[in-house]
């Protein structure tokens, strides 16, 4: 059936599990971006640690969301195993067997992927996270 066994640990994914990117050489490649555009030395050195500030407030923004998406899932995981729980005179495994409704969870957890592909595939960022240089 839907559900883990007593023994099985609940799986747990973060994006924490990451190392965090090299913000050095990441500064260092926006600043070489900057200067071959022409921006003098000490305005492009300005500009590429602010860029570097705002690349992470994106990653982190995109860190959290990614985790409530995951606790969205599991969550949405743990009702279904509840659903079907709570109905044993119905065997899951026939092809007749009725469709499980899909619990409030599994739309929140729809709505974080998509606001977070939108930013990552489609650069539309929300507006705290929408800078023009980054």
């Amino acid at each position: 059936m839907g559900g883990k066994t007593q023994n099985e640990a609940p799986r747990r994914f973060s994006a924490r599990a990451k190392p965090p990117p090299d913000w050095a050489a990441w500064t260092r490649e926006a600043l070489a971006g900057l200067l071959a555009e022409g921006i003098p030395v000490a305005e492009a050195e300005v500009e590429a640690r602010r860029m570097c500030e705002r690349m992470k407030i994106r990653l982190a923004w995109f860190r959290q969301r990614f985790d409530e998406f995951v606790e969205m899932q599991e969550r949405a995981g743990e009702a279904v195993d509840r659903y079907m729980d709570e109905r044993p005179e119905i065997d899951w495994d026939a092809e007749d067997a009725p469709e499980v409704p899909e619990p409030p969870e599994q739309a929140i957890a729809q709505a974080i992927h998509a606001e977070v592909m939108a930013a990552a595939k489609e650069d539309r960022w929300p507006r705290h996270l929408h800078f023009h240089d980054v």
